[in-house]
């Protein structure tokens, strides 16, 4: 009988072992993998990450002026599994800790996370072109940021005037 009690007197000491959850927030581990969040303003629009969801929890829609994309994040349909974040590759989605995801039964059509990612503008002729954030601005385009800016058909119109300017030199180099 005394182990018992010894046991007992040191447990009672230690204090309770479990969360006190629903009385105070429970806690959440540190390498926890809950839903996913989406950052616009990293977003390139090159949807990889709708691609790789295998539940299909995230859209992309076409904004009905042509003005950019409305991306939409199904909590819901959502499985955790962390595809989206692995493969984008600016790091605009990625997996919280959040895992508080109870909502009444008249919010299931609408707990989703909803951003808009206009389309970037041409610096030459001003047409639309996929978003470039200053993430992507730093990491890619310092190499020709006079190109990186382009639209494709400008891109390659500047990319023909190089050329021949090159060739140019060339030529009168050899004569």
């Amino acid at each position: 009988m005394l182990p018992f009690l010894k046991i007992m007197v040191k447990n009672l000491l230690k204090g309770p072992s479990t969360d006190p959850f629903p009385f105070a927030p429970a806690k959440t581990p540190k390498r926890f993998r809950g839903c996913a969040s989406h950052d616009e303003s990293k977003c390139i629009l090159c949807g990889i990450c709708k691609h790789v969801c295998a539940a299909g929890a995230i859209q992309m829609r076409a904004a009905e002026d042509g003005s950019g994309v409305e991306y939409v994040l199904w909590h819901n349909s959502c499985v955790f599994c962390g595809m989206c974040a692995h493969y984008c590759p600016t790091g605009a989605v990625t997996m919280t800790d959040n895992w508080h995801l109870s909502h009444l039964a008249e919010e299931k059509y609408t707990f989703c996370e909803t951003s808009f990612v206009a389309f970037g503008e041409c610096s030459q002729c001003g047409a639309r072109i996929q978003p470039r954030p200053q993430v992507i601005v730093d990491q890619l385009g310092t190499r020709s940021p006079d190109r990186f800016l382009l639209c494709p058909k400008c891109k390659r119109e500047s990319q023909v005037k190089h050329a021949t300017d090159k060739n140019l030199i060339q030529l009168r180099e050899q004569q």
